[in-house]
């Protein structure tokens, strides 16, 4: 539901998307080439994949997966605009003040989604450097 409620957003201000995202990016960053790339995903119910950027960019060595910092942006711009959004949804908005109410599962849903999908193992990874990338990784999103 979350995914769909995204796209149904996305498909309501398509046109500027990709231009509100990368609005202060500098032109030489890749911005609009990687949140066309997530809103082609999104438009096939892929919102909930963002995709990974290894670091450091110019090491040859690149232990470090990060997600896509302007995918990411988008991911959550989408959410925060969806009815997924407790705050936009007029039956979840009064319960949002509760701590174990419906207010954290939609968003809570939304943040485990991003990381199962998106956290892939590189095959040359040893089990310290995906640890730590897993863990930046989760951390990047909260």
């Amino acid at each position: 539901e979350i995914s769909h409620d995204m796209r149904n957003y996305l498909m309501s201000v398509r046109e500027g998307f990709v231009d509100e995202i990368c609005m202060q990016v500098p032109q030489d960053a890749k911005c609009a080439e990687a949140v066309s790339a997530y809103v082609s995903r999104c438009m096939s119910y892929g919102c909930l994949k963002v995709d990974s950027v290894r670091y450091p960019m110019d090491a040859e060595y690149q232990p470090l997966v990060l997600p896509n910092p302007y995918q990411l942006d988008a991911a959550f711009t989408l959410f925060r605009n969806s009815e997924s959004n407790p705050s936009k949804n007029v039956i979840k908005r009064p319960w949002m003040r509760f701590r174990n109410g419906g207010s954290h599962g939609d968003y809570h849903n939304f943040l485990v989604s991003l990381i199962s999908v998106s956290i892939i193992r590189e095959p040359d990874a040893t089990d310290v450097e995906y640890l730590v990338s897993k863990l930046l990784f989760m951390a990047t999103l909260y």
